[in-house]
């Protein structure tokens, strides 16, 4: 558990020096992130909450997705550190071309779409604080449940921005009527990765050295 945390801490550091210079979006209270990185051939994407303990750490699979993983471990000031790692190689498969629409994990509409549904495969995640993973040929990204007041209604959502060009969106989600379903959503366009030579080159380049984190 101690080496996990380590490893982890040194990713957060590793975060400033990436050749990925992604603009600052909106402050969202309590969390940092997310961030956009690679390493070894893979996208990853990570988020500390600062006022929710870890107990521990562990790395856990995600299903239906092979190459990928969600690690989920404790910062040196109490708070907690979630790493996805997400290979684009896991949604070339006719099982997410054609996908079903989903809403929010309680049922809601996802409020930054025109017709309040994301196309794409849902997985939940239990063991992984909950979490919510939407996936497809075109997007991957997922929901993390929060704990927010109840009287907290302020809708954030802002735009990925890597290098000038975007590559997703994060929005805030707040409590339903009853005071529940809050999180935060974090989507990223699959097809702007896909399309960016300087994006696909650093894929590459990341492979040569798995180590490294761009």
């Amino acid at each position: 558990m101690k080496i996990l945390s380590n490893i982890l801490l040194a990713a957060t550091l590793l975060l400033g020096t990436s050749c990925l210079n992604q603009e600052d979006g909106e402050t969202i209270p309590g969390i940092k992130g997310p961030k956009i990185n690679v390493q070894d051939g893979k996208v990853i994407v990570t988020v500390e909450l600062a006022q929710i303990v870890s107990e521990g750490g562990a790395t856990f699979p995600i299903p239906k997705l092979d190459r990928s993983e969600l690690t989920v471990g404790g910062t040196l000031d109490g708070g907690t550190i979630i790493r996805a790692a997400f290979d684009l190689k896991d949604v070339d498969s006719d099982d997410f071309r054609v996908v079903p629409h989903q809403t929010l994990p309680d049922g809601r509409q996802f409020p930054f779409l025109i017709d309040g549904t994301l196309p794409a495969v849902a997985i939940n995640v239990p063991k992984a604080k909950d979490m919510t993973f939407y996936a497809s040929s075109k997007l991957f990204g997922f929901f993390l449940p929060l704990t927010l007041p109840d009287d907290f209604n302020v809708g954030i959502h802002y735009k990925i921005v890597i290098n000038g060009k975007d590559y997703g969106i994060v929005s805030l989600i707040h409590p339903d009527s009853s005071g529940n379903g809050a999180g935060v959503v974090v989507l990223m366009t699959l097809d702007s990765m896909r399309d960016n030579p300087e994006f696909k080159k650093l894929l590459k380049i990341s492979k040569r050295n798995k180590s490294r984190l761009y």
